[in-house]
């Protein structure tokens, strides 16, 4: 008996065949492009916030070398201390060269300043500012003499506010100031210590100063 004869047609079945595969790659490949664009993402992320912190951590270092600058500044041409304490600390400049008020060595109205955290966190210079054309006599008669036996800090508390005694602001986020001397006797200290702490919402730092007057000179 003849066997029958069978006959296959492998051309359409091999096609489908690569239509699925090609099918497969495309579905593993797309699935491979979104977990690397997606790792890509996190360290691109990171690496974002990495500069930010970065940058961050730059800028307040500049920010503290600036207000360093400034308090060194400010106490290298200091002449005496007066008072310290909790967060504040009150000194005389000295009798200025070329001012209106005649050199005395005492402490008059434009020459006592005050360094002091305010209560909304500002680290501020309290001090003298004439107004523009303001007339000599005019000068010489805002410009009292303060007593030796003064309380220094209540003394400048109270001129915080008044006509022509303005407000230099340091810093903000001002949390602790802190003050040691060379001496029990602040008029007589030569050498000022300063810590301050600053926070800016987020991490809390410390600037630290030592200065030495340079003439220094107890008024009287």
């Amino acid at each position: 008996m003849r066997q029958p004869t069978f006959h296959f047609r492998a051309g359409g079945s091999l096609k489908a065949r690569l239509r699925g595969f090609t099918l497969v790659e495309l579905l593993v490949g797309l699935a491979i492009t979104a977990v690397t664009a997606a790792v890509l993402a996190i360290l691109i992320n990171a690496t974002a916030m990495g500069t930010n912190s970065t940058a961050d951590g730059r800028r307040n270092l500049v920010r503290l070398q600036m207000i360093k600058a400034q308090l060194q500044d400010e106490f290298v041409n200091t002449r005496a201390i007066l008072a310290t304490g909790s967060n504040y600390i009150v000194y005389w400049i000295g009798d200025q060269p070329g001012a209106v008020t005649p050199a005395n060595g005492a402490v008059n109205f434009s020459e006592l300043r005050l360094l002091q955290i305010d209560a909304s966190g500002n680290l501020n210079v309290y001090c003298c500012k004439w107004p523009n054309g303001f007339s000599n006599s005019n000068i010489i008669a805002n410009d009292p003499v303060y007593a030796a036996s003064s309380n220094w800090l209540s003394l400048a508390q109270s001129l915080i506010g008044t006509t022509y005694y303005g407000t230099n602001t340091l810093a903000s986020g001002a949390t602790a100031l802190t003050t040691s001397l060379d001496s029990a006797s602040p008029t007589a200290a030569k050498y000022v210590h300063l810590t301050v702490t600053l926070n800016d919402g987020t991490v809390s730092r410390q600037l630290v100063l030592g200065v030495a007057l340079a003439n220094q000179a107890a008024p009287w």
